[in-house]
């Protein structure tokens, strides 16, 4: 299938000779071995009919009737990519990459409509047009399926713009909320978008700690960093705080650090440490009956695990973890984006930092530590992407986008705390802010011209370092 990037321009009807709507120079139809006769145009999900005239250029323009970039939902010149596929004599413009959220647009807020979610959006779409990849932002009820449009936001002109679009090529799910994700209704447009409408969708649902903990536990190298993790019950707790001093209580679908209890055995009794909206709250009490009655107030009827407590690693008394972002390239594999060291609030029991963590560069973090046997940078994306690559072939879903938290004990042994399959994109997760465009949000861009089957020439790929690369997993049929 022949690719070109191009400029589509939209021009007035009678400018066009009869029984022609599209013109197309000779040296680009050669390129894409695209001849002069009828033809299939496709954007997205619109398709019309495409009546090409050659003409004697080299220029990369497509000239299209004002009537058929109605039909596609063209408003506007576009610089993007074309394939012509001569089996099926269809020429594809885009690709459109949707980005599903949930929060309210502010339409009132011109700087920020979307929230702290709004400067990640716009480097997503700035660096779609660098690469030829139309993005949208949609939130779940402007999908509208019976007419195979959505109704999306566009950045356009330094400012957002409401846009009516076909369906995109490829889904990218942020929705923040897991009541919402949840909803039927979505759930249901979700599976038709995909099995009706064939659109590639990622990222496509949260992730339920104890499932995670159930997956991963079938490989045998995974397994043996994990913390012992079981669903909450008065039983467990009490055999867990027999074999363990400290316990850590997890809501199943919690994010962010929230609801998380830590539980402590010190022989003359027993500590219940609560993180609040504004501060840290403790309890001791001297039984394990008393210790339930306790955290029965806390957790009500929420779902929640139990997990080994860990003796962590700690910087001026803080205690530290990694989180490692891995995400699918341009080749559809598993690589590192970043890894950065979190560092808890010294009056808090988390490191997240929405409960006043900090972050520092992982080198940076791992050459402070005075623990015997601790892994490299290197060694610590390695692993990252063999838990990335594990969970693939194991979990349900298409997932290409994960964040792994890592931690070491005092004696140098790694374990795997947590992954998440929505990881943070507001401006306090940025170590270099001064990037124009976040090296996440071009491995996004990437991923997308994977999906739709585009190989951009190689080029220097500038803020982006090196990281370990592996051969794409085998993905079991869904």
């Amino acid at each position: 299938m022949g690719q070109h990037r191009v400029q589509i321009q939209i021009v007035p009807n009678r400018y066009f000779p009869p029984q022609m709507n599209m013109v197309i120079s000779r040296h680009l139809a050669r390129k894409l071995h695209l001849q002069q006769h009828t033809i299939w145009t496709a954007f997205g999900s619109a398709v019309g009919t495409g009546l090409v005239a050659l003409a004697q250029t080299r220029s990369p323009l497509i000239r299209i009737s004002a009537s058929l970039a109605h039909r596609l939902h063209l408003t506007q010149q576009l610089s993007t990519h074309v394939r012509y596929d001569p089996q099926g004599r269809v020429l594809r413009f885009g690709p459109i990459l949707g980005i599903l959220i949930n929060q309210h647009v502010q339409e009132t807020e011109i700087d920020q409509p979307f929230g702290a979610m709004t400067r990640f959006l716009e480097e997503c779409t700035l660096a779609g047009k660098n690469r030829g990849v139309v993005v949208a932002v949609l939130r779940p009820e402007e999908i509208l399926l019976e007419k195979k449009t959505v109704r999306g936001w566009v950045y356009e002109q330094n400012q957002w713009q409401k846009a009516l679009l076909p369906l995109p090529d490829v889904v990218y799910n942020r929705i923040t909320s897991r009541r919402i994700e949840a909803q039927p209704q979505l759930q249901q447009k979700i599976q038709q978008l995909r099995h009706q409408h064939h659109v590639s969708i990622f990222n496509e649902r949260f992730l339920d700690k104890q499932q995670v903990y159930d997956i991963l536990k079938q490989d045998p190298d995974i397994r043996t960093m994990l913390p012992q993790t079981y669903p909450f019950s008065p039983n467990i707790l009490r055999i867990m705080l027999m074999k363990y001093p400290c316990l850590y209580l997890k809501p199943t679908n919690g994010s962010l650090g929230n609801g998380i209890i830590r539980v402590t055995n010190h022989g003359g009794g027993i500590t219940c440490q609560y993180t609040s909206a504004t501060r840290n709250l403790t309890q001791t009490v001297r039984s394990i009956p008393e210790a339930m009655k306790c955290l029965r107030r806390r957790i009500r009827r929420s779902p929640y695990i139990i997990q080994q407590g860990l003796t962590l690693v700690k910087e001026n008394g803080r205690p530290i973890d990694f989180r490692v972002l891995v995400q699918k390239n341009i080749r559809g594999e598993w690589a590192v984006t970043s890894t950065v060291g979190r560092v808890a609030n010294d009056q808090d029991i988390v490191s997240n930092l929405a409960r006043g963590g900090t972050l520092r560069k992982a080198g940076e973090v791992l050459l402070s530590l005075q623990v015997p046997n601790k892994p490299t940078p290197a060694q610590l994306r390695a692993k990252a992407i063999q838990i990335a690559q594990t969970f693939e072939q194991l979990a349900d879903g298409h997932y290409a986008e994960l964040g792994i938290d890592l931690a070491l004990d005092i004696q140098g042994k790694l374990w795997l705390l947590e992954i998440n399959s929505k990881p943070s994109k507001t401006d306090d997760t940025v170590t270099n802010p001064t990037l124009t465009t976040r090296p996440s949000v071009s491995r996004l861009i990437d991923y997308t011209c994977h999906l739709c089957g585009l190989v951009p020439a190689a080029k220097k790929r500038r803020n982006m370092k090196h990281t370990p690369q592996t051969k794409p997993v085998r993905r079991k049929a869904r």
